[in-house]
């Protein structure tokens, strides 16, 4: 089959639907070009009609001198119209010569041809005009049937069921060819549809699973930047604190040698509860007037004899020490005494700070590792009863690290705010994917505002960013597949359609986009349980 398609009228440049035309031309074509060199043998040798036989010759001569003509200049429409023009015409003619409709055996059964194959290759309305024409010869059949009869051939009663057969019988059989060949040609290319949605579908999926890596990547690599921080810092201060704890059991010992009274212990209570307190909020000093103290400090713990005073003096600054007050602890500890309570209250005050450093940092990676578990819903079943507030923090704690260089988020929450029941994990990947598309908009600088109200039956979530704006003719695009703004490599075009999905489809929901210069926001209503029967806003 395939040889034969690329045989007849053959051209590199054709398509493969010009292909199947030109085959499906010459598969007619043919057909009746066969069919009329039986009818022009079989009206001259067996019923010796010598005038009628010229008329099947005649269409046997056009046609096969169209299919001829057609092939060498590799345009097969000069085909179509030979073919239609003579079946529609040449048939008739033949009729009316036989004899009326009865005796010519129905010889203009033919001629519906035309109008089939005007519709094969041309529009509908062209496909009309030829069944107009082949009607219209019905009529004049009809109409003039007495005098047909009465001058054209003598037909026997034998020969009149031989046409009657032969006709329809060779005619139902090119339409036959022809209805087949287009029913297997329809089948072919419904079976190359199904298969290219499969591709696309599967390649959808791939894209979308894509998607999902990608914002998952990007997840990853802010997590880890976040959790980064406070464990480098967690490190770097266990690692501080047994330095400092060494010293201060070393001025503790020390300080136990010098057999100091009740007194002078009970002095010290007050700065031990001083340390305690700052260690856990410093005095902030801009660092200017930090180092001039730190520097006043020092020289004068030197004019005292505590050696290491550039170690201590910072401490005691941070304590917020003045020359008075430590003029004052002196008094209290004279001698040898003075340094080593100076060394026992700053390595007291630094052994503290770097604990309570340690226990911001631990504190930092525990909020980050709650709210990605929280985030992903882990250990959860699918539908969940959810919190949209906590599911849009956790996704801002996930974000952080891309939204802490310049941009500012406000949150205008409904105190009253119900619960909703939903899939929590993909409403989290909604906000994701607005917010981290806000924040590329504004190019890292500007401001969020979440709100959150209810309106029956809804619960409501607006995103705005202080972006551009997205350009008008372009805002009914945005949700669609594979629509991007961003530069190639940069976006896979499915964000924001992944997000629409999530929203109307699992959801019942709506999801909408409301822009113009410097203000962009994104619209989010879920219904309190989607799993509810009709949900109408």
């Amino acid at each position: 089959m395939n040889k034969l398609i690329l045989f007849f009228a053959f051209d590199v440049k054709d398509t493969e639907e010009i292909r199947l035309e030109k085959f499906a031309a010459f598969l007619v074509s043919a057909s009746c070009t066969l069919a009329g060199s039986i009818w022009t043998a079989m009206y001259y040798f067996v019923f010796g009609w010598g005038l009628t036989s010229l008329l099947p010759a005649f269409f046997t001569f056009i046609v096969g001198g169209a299919l001829f003509i057609s092939h060498i200049s590799k345009n097969h429409r000069y085909l179509i119209y030979a073919q239609i023009i003579c079946i529609t015409y040449i048939p008739a003619f033949i009729q009316w010569s036989i004899g009326g409709v009865f005796d010519s055996g129905f010889v203009l059964v033919w001629a519906f041809v035309g109008p089939m194959i005007a519709l094969m290759f041309f529009s509908i309305r062209q496909s009309i005009f030829w069944l107009l024409l082949y009607i219209a010869n019905l009529v004049i059949t009809v109409l003039f049937n007495d005098f047909f009869v009465r001058y054209g051939h003598e037909v026997a009663e034998n020969t009149k069921l031989f046409f009657f057969i032969m006709n329809l019988g060779f005619a139902s059989t090119v339409v036959f060819i022809f209805a087949s060949y287009y029913v297997n040609a329809a089948v072919r290319e419904q079976k190359k549809a199904n298969k290219l949605l499969e591709a696309n579908l599967q390649q959808e999926i791939v894209l979308r699973q894509s998607e999902k890596l990608a914002t998952l990547g990007k997840l990853s690599a802010g997590v880890a930047h976040e959790l980064n921080n406070p464990a480098a810092a967690t490190q770097r201060g266990v690692e501080q604190l047994q330095d400092t704890i060494k010293k201060l059991e070393q001025a503790e010992f020390r300080l136990g040698q010098l057999n100091l009274s009740t007194t002078q212990l009970k002095s010290l209570e007050p700065h031990t509860q001083r340390i305690n307190q700052q260690a856990k909020q410093s005095i902030y000093l801009d660092p200017l007037t930090s180092s001039d103290r730190e520097y006043e400090i020092e020289k004068w713990l030197k004019d005292k004899g505590v050696n290491d005073a550039w170690e201590f003096a910072p401490s005691l600054v941070n304590i917020g020490y003045n020359i008075e007050e430590l003029s004052g602890l002196a008094e209290n500890f004279t001698g040898e005494k003075f340094p080593i309570i100076v060394a026992l209250l700053s390595n007291m005050y630094s052994s503290r700070n770097i604990l309570e450093e340690i226990g911001k940092g631990t504190g930092r990676i525990i909020e980050i590792v709650k709210a990605l578990k929280s985030y992903s819903y882990l250990d959860q079943a699918p539908i969940q009863s959810v919190d949209v507030h906590e599911g849009l923090n956790d996704t801002l704690v996930i974000l952080r690290s891309k939204l802490k260089a310049g941009v500012q988020v406000r949150r205008e929450y409904a105190e009253d705010l119900p619960r909703i029941e939903a899939f929590g994990s993909e409403l989290n990947q909604v906000w994701t994917n607005i917010i981290d598309n806000a924040v590329d908009a504004m190019e890292g600088q500007g401001e969020i505002i979440l709100k959150t109200y209810r309106k029956d039956p809804w619960v409501i979530i607006e995103i705005k960013d202080t972006g551009p704006g997205i350009p008008e003719e372009i805002q009914s695009k945005i949700f669609d597949p594979f629509f991007t703004t961003k530069s190639p490599g940069e976006g896979t075009g499915l964000g924001l359609n992944i997000s629409h999905n999530i929203i109307v489809q699992k959801h019942k929901g709506e999801i909408a986009v409301y822009s113009r210069p410097g203000e962009t926001c994104f619209e989010v209503k879920l219904p309190l349980n989607f799993e509810d029967s009709q949900i109408e806003g």
